[in-house]
């Protein structure tokens, strides 16, 4: 008979030990690991405990900073904790002062005893450029960002608010140009651009003064050339025969007759009907030529011939062959291309400079490389509210017929602003819309800003100056924007230190909060 095997079972009081000694190992072995981590560490790689280095710290050959946070700087490339940009090395011909002050706070993280003056030398204020706008104290310490203050003497300060002194090699670098002041005339190129148009004066509408029917018309095609006295067309209308034959029958009248007491009061009366039929014909649109080939005709013809008043084109007609016409119907309109206007816009600033009988000269698509000449005829009173523009009509000759009405132009105006003006090169000139500004080299390495007042502008960037310079005096074309940086900062020093000198206000009942030591003065806003 098989016994079953009973399973073993722990007594309750082991379990209890066992499970409060799991916990108690792990709290002993780690407290041990802490405590014997050093000596461990050491029998494991045989090294001897290192001794204090009774040295100070070198700082390190090169220091890495973040071009957005140039507070943030450490020893070792990495990512600016602030933006996580990566960090950029320092440059190596940076200032000593700003290296050994960047060094000063990765490796001496408290602050030092300043140290004394040079002999002879002494200290203005001390300062940390790295912080924007700068920090500046009357006395030595940190900076808000960890570094050491910076010591300038008082030999290395600016003397005056507005000069700006800079090294001749830094100068060199910025690429700084000098320009000088001249005295001349002031010119100005003014551009046009508008459309060719006909000269009203040139166009001639053919209206006809008598009904009748078109017989034959020689003007049959729109836009054909015709010159002055050529056929336009014949007109058969019974009151034109009429009149023609009381200008025959008055001529006849007026011929010599058989002597008589009375012939010379007959031939009065005759010449002055005849007078009168001849200026009834000129009346009704016939030339004084073609009435007095009338009269010797011995009956008046069954048409009568009109002819071109003027040489132009035949810009419109609306007739054709056969059609009757009734008095004071418009039939023809034939306009003179010779002269033609270009209506130019002109913006309203560019007006005053424009006159009467200024040339203009004008190029085409149409032709290129070639220049038309004109002359200002007209000038409109109004300014079109929408383009700020005024039209200025130019009378451009068309002997070729070459140019055509439509077309597009683009035109140049030659003014003299003024005979005599003193003039610098734009870019000279720093404008903030409220006030200009120009930088004068110095003896020395320095730079004078300098407050002036513009005029007028005129070609290749010459700038009036009303007040602040003379001919003859030289200014800054290139880097005057880094100059007018600097002098940000040194006008921002002088405050600061102007601040200092003047006397504590005197308290009063809610002044409750004591002056902060340091300041942070921001430069009065320039162009």
């Amino acid at each position: 008979m098989s016994s079953t095997p009973i399973p073993h079972r722990w007594p309750a009081a082991r379990a209890a030990v066992l499970i409060a000694a799991v916990p108690l190992a792990l709290l002993l072995g780690f407290a041990a690991g802490v405590y014997w981590h050093a000596p461990i560490a050491r029998w494991f790689s045989g090294s001897e405990p290192l001794a204090p280095d009774p040295r100070p710290a070198s700082p390190p050959s090169q220091l890495w900073t973040c071009g957005m946070h140039p507070q943030v700087i450490q020893d070792r490339p990495g990512d600016c904790p602030i933006c996580h940009m990566q960090l950029t090395p320092l440059k190596l011909d940076a200032p000593p002062n700003f290296q050994q002050a960047a060094a000063d706070s990765l490796t001496q993280p408290e602050a030092q005893p300043a140290s004394p003056p040079p002999a002879g030398r002494k200290i203005k204020y001390w300062w940390d450029p790295m912080m924007n706008p700068p920090y500046i104290s009357d006395q030595p310490g940190v900076s808000p960002m960890g570094m050491e203050l910076i010591p300038v003497y008082e030999d290395e300060a600016p003397t005056a608010v507005s000069t700006v002194t800079i090294d001749p090699v830094v100068v060199q670098n910025m690429g700084i140009r000098i320009a000088h002041a001249t005295q001349q005339p002031l010119r100005r190129s003014i551009r046009l651009v508008g459309v060719l148009r006909e000269v009203e004066p040139n166009i001639r509408e053919v209206n006809l003064l008598v009904s009748g029917w078109i017989r034959r018309l020689y003007a049959d095609t729109q836009g054909m050339f015709l010159r002055q006295g050529d056929p336009l067309f014949d007109l058969y209308s019974p009151q034109l025969n009429l009149a023609i034959e009381e200008l025959i029958a008055a001529r006849r009248a007026v011929a010599p007759a058989p002597s008589s007491p009375d012939s010379a009061a007959s031939r009065a009366a005759a010449d002055a009907l005849f007078q009168a039929a001849a200026a009834k014909l000129e009346l009704w649109g016939l030339p004084r030529d073609q009435v007095d080939a009338l009269a010797q005709l011995d009956r008046a013809p069954e048409t009568i011939t009109f002819p071109s008043p003027i040489t132009g084109n035949l810009a419109d007609k609306t007739v054709v062959e056969g059609a009757a016409v009734e008095a004071g119907m418009p039939v023809m309109r034939i306009v003179d291309y010779s002269t033609l206007w270009l209506d130019a816009r002109v913006f309203e600033q560019d007006l005053p400079f424009v006159q009467l009988g200024q040339a203009v000269a004008a190029a085409f698509a149409a032709e290129p490389g070639k220049a038309f000449q004109g002359q200002v005829v007209f000038i409109h009173p109004q300014v079109d509210p929408d383009t700020r523009t005024a039209t200025v009509r130019v009378a451009l000759p068309n002997p070729a017929f070459t140019l055509r009405p439509g077309m597009y132009a683009t035109a140049q105006l030659e003014a003299e602003l003024l005979s005599t003006a003193t003039t610098v090169p734009r870019e000279a000139v720093i404008d903030s819309g409220t006030r200009q500004l120009v930088f004068v080299p110095l003896e020395g390495g320095k730079f004078e800003p300098r407050s002036v007042r513009a005029g007028l502008i005129g070609d290749d960037g010459a700038v009036q100056i009303l007040q602040g310079l003379e001919p003859g005096e030289p200014v800054v074309v290139s880097g005057q924007f880094l100059l007018d940086s600097e002098s940000r900062l040194r006008e921002a020093i002088q405050k600061f230190l102007a601040q200092k000198t003047q006397p504590p206000p005197a308290a009063t009942p809610s002044s409750t909060h004591p002056a902060a030591p340091h300041q942070h003065p921001a430069a009065e806003d320039r162009p």
